[in-house]
């Protein structure tokens, strides 16, 4: 027979789920081999372009195109090797991937093609480092589309065959050449061990997401699977990050039918050009399909169980990357807020990383936790975890400047985590939860629990943290906490052992020496303390903010954007609103603010503004004059 808690667990999480304004889940769609030649506008899936016929047309030769097409490839050649035209080349290649696709139900046979395709489109942009060439006419972007979708179908047959780690293989492409495969070369920011697997981005479409992040240029835009459990960094789960294969080639010296070929790991994230001839031609670079594909199984029920009982789930808890350190780039700490996770974050990230200077000078990181912890707990192990990272960068000696101009952004609960890094407790804190004689109380505690106590009360600024930004925080709390349902969440709700048994160590030691009453016995849980009259919440609302930091509000309002006053289901605006804010953006929304693409442009603007006050850094988006401009002044209260 189930418990009490085993029927209300899915009504509780059918009502916490439609409470905090949960969007579409972000995903990718699987496509055919026709379809995944539609990445990125290739016009030549549905047959050869129209410049390509009327050469055929015009030397008799289109009749072979269905009827002898080695043939028709071998003659190709021979009118490139006689009249060397660039156009000769663009038709050859794109003779060749049509062909492939053809025979796309024989591999062995298709990949020929596609090598060819890859081949005379790699040569065709070598050729184009004449005087007054236009780089990017329609025929040379047509040509990279072409490399593009060749380069793909290459990448999918030798990882089909296990030799994308290899070398000395050769392949023979339909014109004849033969190609010999050199070890590959990895430009990526983890070691090759570190990935379990690479797949091809055009195989892929995401959905859900509200902007694609994608630049033109050459190369097949890849998803890297990276291992999970890594010693190197500490990610999220199913971790990808984006790359771009490069297929080069190199003619032999002596026979011009002998080839070398290489594939190029570009990271993405770091590389923006690739040389090519004399040439540097920019990267095709992809980040939306890596972050969707991230997404792209069932959002697991385990996040209900990971608030109710964390231990139970052992679910991953603490700071992790959504990409590896580095030391060039500002952390942006991503906190979560009720019964939330990782996926939460990635239509922001998605949005903001498609900014090429957001990308150069940011480094996105999160932190997870249960929420059903109570907050000061769960803050608590956000300040470790943070002053951990600092501690270690010292010890090894890494350079910190940047580090050290961090940025915070919490959405509703972690919003309430993250404004305590910015706060001297004192005794703000410890005096009125344990009373005037806390000196007393704390004197009658362990050593351990003392420390237990002090950790979580008495904490101070984190020096790193330069800017905040407050999305649909309850400052002051929110009435769902005193519904039924938060009621019910609320008493469903097992804390960590670890906690239990230091807190209540705490608690019994007070009570045997007369400090506490039976009824402040128990702890409180994360929901506790969204009560309006939650005294911890209270007492948190009268720390001032460390001077000098600034920190900005983005607020939900379900009927009105742009006005103050009114509620986004969950958190009314009245609860959200901070006087000091230096600036304030109304959107209308849910309290999912954190997704609405309004608000991630306000992010992006706060964002900027981080950099500008930076004399060292660079930024190349320029300010808009103030009266077409987004600035604080407009959003200011």
């Amino acid at each position: 027979m189930k418990s009490a808690a085993g029927y209300l667990l899915p009504i509780v999480a059918a009502a916490l789920l439609l409470s905090a304004g949960c969007s579409h889940e972000i995903s990718v769609t699987r496509v055919g081999s026709r379809d995944r030649l539609g990445y990125g506008s290739v016009s030549t899936g549905n047959g050869l372009n129209q410049n390509t016929a009327n050469l055929l047309a015009n030397l008799l030769l289109s009749d072979q195109y269905e009827e002898n097409p080695e043939g028709l490839l071998l003659q190709l050649q021979k009118l490139f090797r006689n009249e060397p035209r660039p156009e000769h080349l663009a038709a050859m290649a794109d003779v060749a991937l049509n062909l492939g696709l053809r025979f796309a139900s024989d591999p062995d046979r298709a990949v020929g093609y596609h090598l060819a395709a890859a081949l005379y489109s790699h040569t065709y942009l070598q050729l184009l480092d004449r005087p007054g060439e236009q780089p990017y006419s329609e025929e040379r972007v047509g040509v990279m589309r072409i490399y593009n979708a060749a380069t793909g179908e290459v990448f999918l047959f030798l990882r089909q065959r296990n030799l994308l780690h290899h070398k000395g293989y050769r392949l023979t492409t339909a014109g004849g050449q033969r190609v010999t495969f050199q070890a590959p070369e990895f430009r990526l920011p983890l070691s090759p061990e570190s990935y379990s697997d690479f797949l091809l981005c055009a195989d892929y479409r995401p959905e859900n997401l509200t902007h694609v992040s994608r630049r033109f240029g050459l190369g097949a835009p890849l998803i890297c699977r990276v291992k999970p459990h890594l010693d190197e960094v500490r990610f999220t789960d199913n971790q990808t990050l984006p790359a771009t294969l490069v297929l080069q080639f190199k003619p032999g010296e002596e026979n011009r039918r002998e080839v070398t070929g290489q594939l190029a790991f570009f990271d993405s994230r770091n590389c923006d050009e690739v040389q090519l001839g004399r040439n540097r031609i920019p990267l095709e670079q992809d980040f939306s399909t890596p972050l969707a594909y991230m997404a792209h199984d069932p959002l697991p029920f385990g996040y209900l169980e990971y608030m109710l009982n964390p231990d139970k789930t052992g679910r991953m808890q603490g700071l992790y990357m959504f990409e590896p350190y580095s030391d060039d780039r500002i952390p942006v700490v991503l906190v979560h807020g009720l019964m939330s996770n990782a996926r939460t974050w990635m239509q922001m990230i998605n949005t903001l990383q498609n900014d090429p200077d957001l990308r150069k000078h940011y480094q996105f990181w999160g932190f997870s936790y249960s929420s059903g912890n109570p907050v000061l707990y769960s803050a608590q192990l956000l300040r470790e975890d943070l002053q951990a990272e600092a501690d270690r960068l010292q010890a090894t000696g890494r350079p910190v400047k940047m580090f050290n101009r961090m940025v915070l952004i919490g959405h509703s609960m972690g919003g309430l985590l993250s404004k305590t890094l910015i706060m001297n407790a004192e005794n703000r804190l410890v005096e009125p939860l344990l009373g005037d004689n806390y000196r007393e109380m704390l004197a009658s505690l362990t050593e351990e629990q003392r420390d237990f106590v002090t950790r979580m009360m008495d904490f101070k600024a984190l020096p790193f943290v330069q800017r905040v930004v407050f999305i649909a925080v309850p400052h002051r709390g929110s009435e769902m906490a005193n519904s039924a349902i938060g009621r019910i969440g609320a008493s469903l709700i097992e804390l960590p052992q670890s906690l239990v048994q230091r807190g209540e160590g705490v608690i019994g030691n007070l009570m045997r020496h007369g400090w506490l009453q039976p009824d402040n016995s128990k702890f409180q849980t994360g929901i506790d303390n969204l009560d309006p009259n939650n005294r911890t919440l209270q007492l948190l609302e009268t720390i001032p903010f460390r001077p000098g930091v600034p920190y900005h509000s983005v607020i939900g309002n379900r009927k009105e954007a742009g006005i103050p006053g009114g509620s986004d289901g969950i958190v009314p605006y009245a609860s959200s609103h901070l006087d000091g804010a230096v600036s304030e953006l109304v959107v209308k929304s849910d309290h999912s603010a954190q997704q609405n693409p309004l608000a991630i442009r306000e992010i992006r603007r706060i964002l900027l503004e981080h950099l500008r006050q930076y004399p060292d850094i660079q930024v190349a988006t320029p300010e808009l004059p103030e009266e077409l401009g987004e600035g604080a002044a407009e959003h200011a209260n």
